[in-house]
């Protein structure tokens, strides 16, 4: 079934147009890989599959980060909110995507840009206050525009911004201690933890006996809260709410 849609769907777009817009890309936009695809599925707010050349691929939305509706056991404060409104956003059934400097993650997902009728879905996301934002060099292209999305969003209190700092609970700081050695560059002794820092990895579906640190999650967690709160952070203090998520969204990515 997939397969077929994707089919019907291409065809549409290179004979009829689809009613596609393409977005407003600056000169330097211009010379990196643009595709216009079919959307197969919505994983959910800042994940989707689609398909190129008949290959289905899972596409990562840059620079955004949404709440997690499935690694936990129960559903993040907002994921079902976030999941519907990249499902709203896509009902087009085609997008066009926008390379960075890097073409996929570690997990070998497509890492893009992802536009609907000429529209930045992942800015349209964080501006709703549906995903924060989440840079990980060397992946910057939007940062300025994603991190003014946000502040706009935060201010007005949009999506999560309202409904999840309230309810959801302050995560307790866990103090690591870095050594200059290659991956992974820290491993956190668990004994050392206290109750509620063990039962805060738990809640986080983190692994506590395998809890490492490496360069790039030093170096996302930099970009995401400031050179100055990771240290502050490492050294014992307490992230705020939103400190947690970035932080913790590092430790995923």
């Amino acid at each position: 079934m997939e397969i077929i849609l994707a089919f019907v769907m291409m065809v549409w777009t290179q004979w009829f147009g689809g009613g596609v817009v393409e977005p407003v890309l600056t000169p330097a936009e211009q010379s990196v890989q643009i595709e216009v695809v079919a959307v197969m599925s919505v994983i959910d707010g800042d994940t989707i599959r689609v398909s190129i050349d008949g290959v289905t691929e899972t596409v990562r939305y840059i620079g955004i980060d949404t709440p997690e509706p499935y690694r936990d056991r129960e559903p993040a404060c907002y994921s079902a909110q976030a999941t519907a409104k990249n499902q709203a956003l896509l009902a087009a059934g085609v997008v066009t995507l926008v390379a960075d400097a890097e073409n996929r993650d570690r997990y070998d997902r497509l890492l893009r840009y992802v536009y609907v009728d000429g529209t930045l879905l992942n800015e349209q996301l964080v501006r709703g206050g549906y995903a924060t934002t989440m840079t990980i060099p060397p992946n910057t292209a939007k940062r300025e525009l994603l991190s003014v999305a946000e502040a706009d969003a935060q201010t007005a209190g949009a999506g999560l911004w309202s409904a999840c700092a309230a309810t959801a609970p302050q995560p307790e700081s866990v103090a690591i201690e870095l050594e200059a050695t290659p991956e992974p560059l820290a491993l956190v002794d668990v004994s050392r933890l206290s109750p509620g820092q063990q039962q805060l990895l738990e809640t986080l579906g983190i692994d506590g006996t395998a809890f490492t640190i490496n360069q790039q999650m030093i170096t996302c967690a930099e970009a995401a809260v400031g050179a100055d709160r990771v240290a502050a952070v490492t050294a014992g203090g307490l992230p705020t709410f939103m400190e947690g998520v970035r932080l913790v969204g590092c430790y995923r990515q």
